[in-house]
């Protein structure tokens, strides 16, 4: 089990690596047909990673880790971004527990010319339980704000995550779903300059948190706008 969680890691993690050569610089040719689609995936981006355990932190705890995700290539109508290609964003994520089972926290990060902000609260749904094979399960709202230097974007999200209580690699699953306002800025059309378009879509994301002393890493698949997301993190929690 350990070794095939590794594997995956591994690979969600060179897939994250190789996202990098995303080129949201391309952001230059948006176009009436393409703006919605190319919201639609950077708002699945920003939503995704966001969390792997359903369980509080409880009063006081922390947690600092790294988060990202990695689209395998552009939905439907997307054609801003390289055809067939990876694209990702990347964060740092802190978060504090807080009494009655909520947790509270914030992010932000650069990537490819992608300046993110951000942050939200999470609800335990009910009494925090430790015991093997129990599930949590928990409530997530969060905003996130994007700036590039082609576009600016504002997103939300809700959601529902389920986690189960086994020893040393825990598997998760949620369902969420994202709402996302792009506004074009300097652009080659400059008929959809300051323009503000607004989309929303559903996800469906699983994965397995494998926990080592005070630190984690995890991986999961996430499914949204027809196509695949992988999700990984790694941090510290206490």
């Amino acid at each position: 089990m350990l070794k095939k969680f590794a594997c995956f890691l591994s690979v969600s993690l060179f897939c994250l690596s190789q996202a990098a050569a995303a080129d949201y610089d391309n952001a230059w040719n948006l176009t009436p047909e393409s703006i919605k689609p190319f919201a639609r995936d950077l708002g699945g981006l920003l939503g995704s990673g966001v969390n792997q355990t359903a369980r509080p932190l409880g009063f006081a705890g922390f947690d600092i880790g790294v988060r990202g995700a990695a689209q395998f290539k552009p939905s439907s109508g997307n054609t801003i971004l390289k055809k067939n290609g990876m694209f990702g964003l990347g964060v740092v994520q802190a978060e504090i527990g807080m009494p009655y089972r909520i947790d509270g926290f914030v992010r932000g990060g650069v990537f490819e010319g992608i300046s993110v902000a951000g942050g939200g609260l999470r609800y335990g749904l009910w009494k925090v339980s430790d015991e093997k094979y129990k599930i949590n399960a928990m409530l997530t709202t969060m905003a996130n704000m994007a700036a590039h230097r082609y576009f600016y974007a504002i997103h939300f999200n809700t959601g529902l995550l389920f986690s189960l209580n086994v020893p040393v690699a825990a598997p998760y699953m949620g369902v969420s779903y994202d709402f996302t306002k792009l506004e074009a800025q300097t652009i080659s059309d400059t008929a959809l300059i300051g323009k503000k378009i607004s989309v929303a879509s559903a996800r469906i994301t699983a994965g397995v948190r494998l926990k080592i002393k005070l630190g984690y890493i995890s991986g999961g698949i996430t499914y949204t706008n027809d196509r695949a997301l992988v999700n990984g993190c790694a941090g510290f929690r206490f």
